[in-house]
């Protein structure tokens, strides 16, 4: 978009290096980099934007939120259509266990997450809507779950950010990822890790 391209090149010709000093120009981009945390907060229903992480992109804040969270020797649920972007990280920290369900059928959806997360895993990561399919899955419920065993829930939204309205708190996640460049309409380069603890 317009506005978009009018703001890199404001920043381009008027910020420096935010936290690396502190004249006018830095001081001027740690604002406005606050700001943006600040949007990004309200727009998806956080109350802390200092929980808003910037990243290169959703791989980035995936891979950031995937190997954070899981445990040495763990299991980790996905869901049977996952990105590679979840996929690659999940299975370089351990062992993981696919849910495979009926795209189509809640039920079966929420079945065989049930199924995967009672027997003790350390991590779940789920894509909120398809990158294939489109599907939009239950990611409120299967965050439940997931807290109802304390185990952590990471969603992907890279599909859903800027198409759907997200209020995380309403998601039961431990992160949210997501892009800046797809349906928000930011730069490439750019993506979102949100933090909810």
């Amino acid at each position: 978009p317009y506005s978009v391209r009018v703001a890199v090149n404001d920043a381009i010709a008027r910020l420096a290096g935010y936290g690396r000093s502190g004249h006018t120009s830095a001081a001027a981009a740690a604002e406005r980099v606050y700001l943006c945390r600040k949007s990004v907060a309200e727009l998806f229903g956080m109350s802390n934007p200092e929980r808003v992480i910037f990243c290169n992109n959703a791989t980035h804040a995936l891979n950031i939120a995937i190997h954070g969270f899981s445990r040495k020797n763990g299991v980790g649920v996905i869901s049977c259509f996952e990105h590679n972007a979840v996929s690659r990280p999940a299975y370089a920290c351990g062992r993981v266990a696919v849910a495979e369900f009926d795209p189509y059928n809640e039920d079966s959806i929420l079945s065989s997450f049930k199924g995967l997360l009672a027997s003790g895993v350390s991590l779940c990561v789920c894509t909120m809507v398809s990158n294939a399919f489109g599907n939009i899955l239950p990611v409120s419920e299967i965050g439940a779950m997931c807290k109802k065993r304390g185990v952590p829930f990471v969603v992907d939204a890279s599909q859903a950010a800027g198409t759907l309205d997200i209020d995380v708190k309403k998601l039961n996640a431990d992160a949210v990822c997501m892009p800046g460049h797809k349906a928000l309409l930011g730069p490439t380069g750019t993506g979102i890790l949100l933090l909810m603890w």
